[in-house]
């Protein structure tokens, strides 16, 4: 059962909201404001957490890190004037250039995918991080070809799937959907979210609880930093610019 409801996950472009306080506590010396339903995306999947803040008539929080935890949405910060009480309604604000950096990162990710399939590579999605400086693709295959050739390979056809601006499209979806809707099913999917598929114009889509942009358009020039074998998986390193 889920106990904070997770709006993001449906309503991604949703920067504002409100919500009602579940509790303030201290842990491990962090001050965690646990709310009935929360737009702040929690770190995982690779995507780095949303910030913001919450606020009150008579209390401001600055959220810092927001962690997902035994189905409650833990958002970590610190209070600039006074506190919250338990059941008061709380206004919510997400820093919309970080969810729009954050989003765009790991859009490029899923659209690596897509690219990959295209030019036929048998890789099958291991790993992803999407962090800004540190964003990487892993998959298990074999590189047949020089490293060079297949990163120029790749560069070209994920700036070909930006330049077409297919829209981005999510959905939640079943469990025992999911096998004909995706072309991959991760071992380690959580029981206690609700699953969730995106697709960028291909036949089948991916399972991913991340935010994302509207259109591959949106996710701008893609660099591949490089293609390498990697203890034994093939790592895809890639950078957004402009």
């Amino acid at each position: 059962m889920i106990a904070t409801i997770l709006t993001y996950m449906d309503k991604q472009e949703c920067l504002k909201d409100q919500a009602h306080v579940l509790s303030v506590q201290e842990e491990a010396a962090r001050t965690c404001v646990i709310l009935d339903q929360t737009i702040f995306y929690p770190q995982g999947g690779g995507q780095a957490c949303d910030q913001g803040v919450i606020a009150s008539p008579n209390a401001t929080f600055s959220v810092q890190d927001v962690r997902f935890i035994d189905g409650f949405v833990h958002h970590y910060g610190v209070f600039e004037n006074g506190t919250f009480a338990e059941g008061e309604q709380v206004d919510c604000r997400v820093d919309g250039a970080r969810r729009s950096l954050n989003s765009c990162l790991h859009s490029a990710g899923h659209l690596l995918d897509e690219a990959v399939k295209n030019l036929g590579y048998a890789w099958m999605p291991t790993k992803g991080i999407h962090f800004p400086g540190k964003c990487a693709v892993e998959y298990a295959g074999e590189l047949t070809m020089d490293g060079e050739v297949v990163r120029a390979a790749i560069e070209v056809e994920a700036n070909r799937l930006i330049q077409a601006g297919h829209p981005i499209h999510s959905s939640l979806v079943n469990v025992s959907d999911l096998a004909s809707l995706a072309d991959y099913v991760p071992p380690n999917l959580p029981e206690n979210k609700p699953v969730r598929i995106v697709n960028m114009g291909g036949a089948k889509s991916t399972p991913c609880g991340g935010t994302h942009v509207a259109t591959t358009a949106e996710i701008g020039k893609l660099v591949i930093r490089y293609v390498k074998v990697k203890r034994g998986d093939i790592k895809v390193a890639y950078e957004v610019v402009g």
